[in-house]
C-alpha cells in the first residue's frame, strides 16, 4: 500500500512539474534552425546575422500556446516569450502527419511560419511567398 501511495505521489509531482499555468502541459519541443535568418518577431528588419544564434520552440496543450526562446552566440537568452500558434491552412489538417507541414506563430502581432520538413524535433523558418500569402486562417 505504501508503495502505491509513493508511486502515485511521484506521478502527481512529475505531472505537476510539466504543467505551466495559463499554458497547459508541454506537448512537444523543437530546435528551430536559424540558417538563413532570425524569426521576424525577433528581428523584423532582418539586419541581424543568424550565425551562432540558437532557438528552442515549445508547444503547450492550451489552445494556440507556443513559447520561443532565442539564445545569442554567447549563450545568453535574448528572447523568451509565449505567443499564439495555429496550423497553416496549407499544413497539417489533423490526419496522420505528412511532411512538410507548417505552423504559423504570432508574437505581439508579428507572424512567422515554421516548417517541419520531416519527422524529428527540428523546425525551419520559411519564406515561401505562397505560404505567407495564405498564412491567416481562412485565406
Amino acid at each position: 500500500m505504501q508503495t502505491r501511495v509513493l508511486t502515485l505521489t511521484i506521478l502527481i509531482a512529475a505531472l505537476g512539474a510539466c504543467y505551466e499555468p495559463g499554458r497547459g502541459y508541454l506537448e512537444s519541443q523543437f530546435d528551430l534552425v536559424l540558417d538563413s535568418r532570425l524569426p521576424k518577431f525577433f528581428d523584423p528588419t532582418g539586419h541581424i546575422s543568424p550565425v551562432g544564434y540558437k532557438a528552442r520552440v515549445k508547444f503547450y496543450s492550451s489552445p494556440e500556446s507556443v513559447r520561443v526562446t532565442i539564445f545569442d552566440p554567447a549563450g545568453h537568452t535574448v528572447f523568451d516569450k509565449h505567443g499564439k500558434s495555429w496550423w497553416h491552412p496549407k499544413g497539417f489538417q489533423g490526419q496522420s502527419e505528412t511532411y512538410p507541414n507548417y505552423t504559423v506563430v504570432s508574437f505581439d502581432g508579428v507572424l512567422d511560419i515554421f516548417e517541419k520538413r520531416r519527422e524529428g524535433p527540428v523546425l525551419h523558418l520559411t519564406d515561401d511567398a505562397e505560404l505567407w500569402r495564405t498564412a491567416m486562417p481562412g485565406t
